[in-house]
C-alpha cells in the first residue's frame, strides 16, 4: 500500500492522519463539522458485517462513515515504519 491513501483503505484497528478532506461539496462540509479536518488522527475501529458503514474514532468520539464518503478522506500511516505503509506495520496487539 502507498504511504497515502483513502480512508476507506485502512485496516481495520489502524490509526492514520488525515491528509486532505474534499473541498468543493457539502461532505466536505459535513466531514469538518463532525471533526474530521487535517492533521487529526482517526483509528478505523469496527466494519459492519456486510463491510459498509466502518466506526471510526476520531477525537474522542465513535462516528459511522460510509464506504463511499470514506473515499473522500486521504490519509497516512500515523505510524510509518521504515518500508513505509500500513501492511508494514507490526502489531502490538
Amino acid at each position: 500500500m502507498r504511504m497515502e491513501c483513502t480512508l476507506d483503505q485502512v485496516p481495520l484497528g489502524e490509526e492514520a492522519v488525515v491528509l486532505q478532506v474534499e473541498n468543493e461539496s457539502l461532505l466536505g462540509s459535513r466531514l469538518r463539522e463532525m471533526g474530521i479536518t487535517e492533521g487529526v488522527r482517526i483509528c478505523r475501529k469496527r466494519q459492519a458485517p456486510l463491510g459498509d458503514p466502518s466506526i471510526y474514532m476520531v477525537r474522542g468520539c465513535a462516528l459511522a462513515i460510509r464506504n463511499a464518503d470514506a473515499a473522500h478522506i486521504l490519509v497516512r500511516p500515523a505510524h510509518i515504519s521504515v518500508a513505509g505503509g500500513f501492511e508494514n506495520r507490526r502489531s502490538d496487539r
